[in-house]
């Protein structure tokens, strides 16, 4: 079985590629449409914000290999979920959206540590993709309601 780092070095670019489009797709995609009387009395909006200032410094720290910046960035990300403001919703798949969001940012961390920036790029990209998912089902959740 080929090691984790042989698996990564040719998707390596393609990964740091995609999670730059991702991070600029979900920045993008904030509109100028009102929010939810219940989401703007909230603290929400300054923790989704928190979020996706983390998120960009973490793409920064990754592109100039600043593994202190790197580790630091994705340990505010997992604390941020840890939050009160975090619980948007109560249900088993919101819960397990956060669970594996903060397995994500603790692998980073650990990637950062280690000083492994394929490892940690591709963490990187999980964990954009652990928000998009969970933005999904939190905009499902509300349609339905």
């Amino acid at each position: 079985m080929a090691s984790r780092h042989a698996l990564v070095n040719g998707w390596f670019m393609a990964a740091l590629v995609i999670t730059a489009t991702l991070v600029g797709a979900a920045a993008a995609g904030r509109t100028g449409a009102a929010p939810d009387a219940d989401v703007q009395s909230s603290p929400l909006p300054k923790v989704m914000q928190q979020k996706l200032d983390h998120a960009q410094a973490v793409l920064r720290a990754l592109a100039l290999e600043d593994y202190a910046a790197l580790e630091r960035h994705a340990s505010e990300l997992g604390a941020l979920t840890k939050t009160a403001a975090w619980g948007v919703l109560k249900t088993p798949e919101y819960r397990r959206h956060s669970q594996d969001f903060l397995r994500e940012t603790d692998n980073l961390a650990a990637a950062a540590r280690a000083g492994d920036l394929n490892g940690a790029t591709l963490d990187y990209a999980a964990m954009t993709v652990r928000c998009v998912q969970c933005h999904r089902h939190v905009k499902g959740s509300r349609a339905a309601d």
